[in-house]
């Protein structure tokens, strides 16, 4: 039965944008720096005049004290202090001038226009750099390394250092259906008319060994009947796993030792073995767990649902581009697709990414111009 709050409890400014919590934004600018990015990586610069008086106090103690002394202060080998003195012998301090180190021609850029697709990805998706590097070479736009990519952003200072996260237990099976992933979101609320709300969950089932979305919808009530229906047609559209994983949430398990739940019962009869994870460690289903941070973070606080049909359309759309469409660095950077089922990734350019398809003919221009 749908259930039709008046108020939810939660009061939002209509002034602030829905991304706002994450993402610098403001009205009719963006920033390229995002929440909680890795700090730039600092390269040890010696000026030239420092590294002129280190050789030169090097060849003094060689002078005054002796080889010995001066390869006993740890500053160069012995065949750098002998080069040393034979230029200064020659030149005097100006030959003690250290010399560009590296291919005596520079190796070659890249094209300008990379730079400007680079810039309008981070903009528009807030990618990092292994992923946009990912996206621009399986997509055949640019073969751009991470490495430049963070550097480009460095210089933009878009670099905001913050402690690493602690990493939970990694695991992964090793072919599609050995092991399946189940959990249930909520409630949300969909405002369907000022002061009325339609309160509802969503249910999502991902494979473990490709991250495939086997399953994602939105219900009006959190009962286990209609999860058990839309279950086995998960199964008998995608084949019977050998294992489902959820937490100890009330519709999968029960508090009494040796009791059953109709979820467990189901599982018993299809020979699938039910797994429950340990109290209090959601990262033991993170496969899942992360699903539903992406979804947060790329439809549910970027688009207004006024409708159940609405949102319906909306998991559709985004479970399609999650499978087939979006690279996953955990697997590789494959598509969920590719490796569930062998579903060949051929998009190129922009296309079937929704935050960049309209930029698709801007991006062919840039392209043809170089």
């Amino acid at each position: 039965m749908e259930q039709i709050v008046v108020d939810h409890g939660h009061t939002r400014d209509p002034h602030r944008r829905w991304i706002r919590h994450t993402f610098q934004e403001g009205p009719g600018f963006l920033f390229l720096a995002t929440r909680g990015g890795r700090p730039p990586k600092q390269l040890a610069e010696r000026s030239e005049l420092a590294e002129i008086r280190r050789r030169a106090r090097v060849l003094r103690v060689a002078r005054e004290d002796g080889i010995a002394a001066a390869l006993a202060l740890g500053e160069c080998s012995r065949a750098s202090l002998f080069r040393w003195q034979s230029a200064h012998e020659r030149g005097g301090l100006e030959a003690l001038r250290p010399l560009r180190r590296g291919p005596r021609v520079p190796a070659a850029g890249y094209p300008g226009w990379t730079e400007q697709v680079v810039i309008a990805v981070r903009l528009l998706t807030y990618w990092n750099s292994k992923r946009i590097s990912a996206e621009l070479r399986r997509r055949q736009i640019a073969d751009v390394g991470e490495t430049w990519i963070e550097a480009l952003f460095d210089r933009f200072g878009t670099a905001r250092p913050s402690l690493p996260r602690e990493a939970g237990p990694r695991y992964e099976r090793s072919q599609p259906n050995e092991l399946w992933h189940i959990d249930i979101k909520g409630p949300f609320f969909i405002q369907l008319l000022e002061h009325r709300y339609l309160k509802t969950w969503l249910v999502g089932l991902v494979d473990d060994h490709s991250r495939y979305v086997l399953g994602l919808r939105i219900q009006t009530s959190s009962q286990l009947a209609p999860i058990l229906i839309w279950l086995r047609d998960c199964i008998e559209l995608c084949g019977q796993p050998l294992a489902v994983m959820s937490d100890n949430g009330s519709p999968f398990v029960v508090w009494m030792p040796g009791v059953l739940t109709a979820f467990g019962k189901t599982l018993q009869e299809m020979a699938i073995r039910h797994i429950r994870t340990q109290i209090n460690s959601p990262w033991t289903n993170g496969k899942i767990e992360r699903f539903w941070k992406l979804l947060q973070a790329e439809v549910l606080d970027r688009q207004v649902f006024r409708s159940l049909e609405e949102a319906e359309e909306a998991l559709s759309r985004f479970a399609a581009y999650y499978n087939y469409h979006r690279l996953s660095g955990a697997i590789g950077w494959l598509t969920p697709g590719e490796r569930f089922d062998g579903t060949p990734f051929t998009d190129r350019g922009f296309e079937n990414i929704p935050a960049l398809e309209h930029l698709q003919d801007w991006l062919a221009q840039l392209m043809r111009a170089a």
